[in-house]
């Protein structure tokens, strides 16, 4: 018995390519069009029940063509049913992934970074984006450096505060942290991490990230008694800070080991969590 990953890939070639590229906005520039699956069909972390999405990438003319009267601008695919799957599909110009590549925004990094292109008729798509892909040596690079430091600095800052006076504040820090300690041990481990639905369950599937689990998943302890009026806020603080120091002291010991810096000299915004 197949598996749910194959069914679903012979799904999308068979049947997904064939009635996309017969759509009549879509016939007329379907050679300047490139077919990439994405999502968790593409990732292996699919069910039975899960859609198949496809994203339609093209230069930003053909994408004004095929767009027009669409949800894709707002972030809504269209949708089908195909066979009883459901087929989820949006236009995205090349420019605009270029954009979110370059900005390092790992929701980009992560979706066209494990896409699998089913149709590239001019190869447009590898030859735009394969530098720019998670799997760039510079890429990487600049991402673990850059996701570090910024932990480095945002732990500072919290220690200088010790919370504030406000216990939301604090716990959106100490989540902002949270997020930065995974992402970095998937970087050092060098798997790809899904920022958005499953970041502890992808972020931490490597060597490293097993080693840490234990000690990561305690750091939400104190985070819930931040709200507590009965516990000082700064004392809290102090424990999760004392907690994450363990955590931070084993991901710099491995980010030397693995030849990067620790610590830039200008900070890189673009790994501030949102």
């Amino acid at each position: 018995m197949q598996d749910c990953q194959t069914r679903l890939l012979e799904f999308a070639e068979s049947e997904c390519l064939p009635y996309l590229s017969k759509l009549p906005r879509i016939a007329r520039c379907v050679d300047k069009i490139s077919f990439a699956l994405v999502g968790s069909v593409a990732t292996g972390l699919c069910s039975e029940d899960s859609d198949v999405d496809i994203a339609l990438v093209c230069d930003k003319q053909t994408y004004e063509d095929i767009s027009q009267g669409t949800p894709w601008s707002e972030g809504r695919p269209s949708e089908v049913s195909l066979s009883g799957n459901q087929l989820h599909f949006y236009g995205i110009s090349f420019e605009k992934i270029e954009e979110g590549l370059r900005s390092l925004d790992d929701v980009y990094l992560y979706v066209y970074g494990n896409a699998r292109v089913l149709s590239d008729p001019h190869g447009e798509y590898e030859r735009r984006l394969a530098s720019m892909l998670p799997d760039a040596p510079r890429v990487r690079k600049e991402r673990l450096e850059g996701k570090l430091d910024m932990l480095l600095r945002r732990t500072e800052a919290l220690k200088q505060s010790l919370g504030g006076e406000d216990p939301i504040v604090a716990a959106s820090i100490c989540l902002e942290l949270i997020t930065l300690v995974v992402n970095v041990a998937a970087l050092l481990d060098n798997i790809s991490f899904d920022p958005r639905k499953r970041l502890l369950k992808t972020a931490l599937g490597g060597k490293l990230g097993r080693r840490i689990e234990p000690m990561v998943r305690d750091l939400f302890a104190p985070v819930g008694e931040l709200g507590n009026p009965q516990l000082d806020l700064a004392s809290a603080v102090c424990r999760f800070l004392e907690r994450l120091e363990t955590i931070t002291q084993v991901l710099c010991e491995e980010t030397r080991a693995q030849g990067y810096r620790v610590g830039l000299d200008h900070p890189d915004r673009r790994h501030i969590e949102k």
